[in-house]
């Protein structure tokens, strides 16, 4: 945990110095509107200029969800919390067999150039935290302790 801690501490300086809060009227129009027709139901809606992306971070369902686009409105990367129901059943069932003494914590499934992935954070006790990142079909593509 500590070293997710550090990283995201780390990376959040980085994006900080690279990223600027935006107020509605300062996305690009048809950016917004086309967000907007296609959110209906979005909450907390914050958007961001990082770079040459636009990224927006918005509730549904009390959901955290995250997507960036090009300055053209094209969707570069999503993320969206999910919950255990919401799992891929070979993701449920290589958890339930390989980590059965762990619980979930947290579930984000990312979506970048075509690939989808899933972060599972599982907890056991006080301090036992693992990171699993797994692919579409349920392999783990990544594992650290968190």
């Amino acid at each position: 945990m500590k070293n997710l801690k550090l990283a995201a501490l780390t990376l959040f300086a980085t994006v900080a110095v690279n990223a600027q809060d935006l107020k509605n009227n300062e996305v690009p129009r048809d950016l917004r509107l086309n967000f907007e027709k296609e959110f209906v139901n979005a909450t907390d809606i914050e958007w961001e200029k990082q770079n040459d992306l636009y990224k927006v971070e918005f509730d549904i369902a009390r959901k955290e969800n995250e997507i960036w686009y090009d300055a053209s409105g094209k969707t570069i990367k999503t993320e969206k919390e999910l919950n255990e129901a919401e799992l891929p059943q070979a993701i449920k069932s290589k958890i339930s067999t390989s980590y059965s003494s762990f619980k979930i914590e947290d579930i984000e499934m990312k979506e970048e150039a075509g690939k989808i992935t899933y972060e599972v954070e599982l907890k056991k006790g006080w301090n036992n935290e693992k990171m699993l990142i797994f692919d579409e079909i349920g392999s783990i593509i990544k594992e650290y302790e968190d």
